[in-house]
């Protein structure tokens, strides 16, 4: 009986969980393609599209000055940092599964012996940081390219909320882009794909 409750609380945990990713992708879609449309971009279908969305929202956002420096396209970079934050902890933990297992191999027969566990924990905590800092870096990419885009429709403390908000609970950007998506924005300057 008890094991039936535990499942059945499970279910319901993951139908609550795969209604709220479906809610979130659908009102990101329809806010995104309509802030696109209205922006005149032909490619606006890519809202829908899950990768390319991200791109999408680089380009309605156009380059980024920050600091004299500028990132020409936001979108790009939004869809590749994930991709290299993984490839560089991959390639850590992998260095660290030869070290152990070099390690393990080597035993007491040597006479430098790989001390196991300072392994394990440095690489543990290198790869934390990286994840850390590589997720740090794409929350402030999206922030300034949500900066970008919000700002057409809303300016001061409530342009600054949107952005904080945005990052720290998980449906807000979603329902931030339904909500503009028929607001008039001012002087949309984007370039076309």
């Amino acid at each position: 009986m008890m094991n039936t409750l535990i499942f059945l609380f499970y279910m319901l945990c993951l139908s609550v969980s795969a209604a709220a990713a479906l809610a979130e992708y659908i009102l990101y879609g329809m806010g995104l393609h309509a802030i696109a449309r209205q922006a005149g971009m032909d490619n606006e279908w890519l809202a829908f599209v899950p990768f390319a969305r991200k791109y999408l929202q680089g380009k309605l956002a156009g380059p980024i000055t920050l600091r004299g420096k500028t990132i020409k396209e936001p979108g790009i970079w939004m869809i590749l940092l994930p991709f290299v934050v993984g490839i560089v902890t991959g390639f850590v933990a992998g260095l660290t599964v030869i070290l152990a297992v070099a390690g393990i191999l080597a035993g007491s027969n040597t006479i430098i012996v790989i001390p196991l566990t300072g392994v394990m924990i440095l690489a543990a905590l290198i790869i934390f940081l990286l994840a850390l800092a590589g997720t740090a870096v794409l929350n402030g990419l999206r922030a300034l390219v949500d900066y970008q885009i919000l700002s057409r429709y809303c300016q001061g403390n409530v342009l600054i909320l949107h952005i904080v908000f945005s990052i720290c609970f998980p449906m807000y950007e979603a329902a931030v882009f339904f909500y503009y998506r028929n607001k008039p924005g001012r002087d949309f300057q984007c370039s076309d794909m």
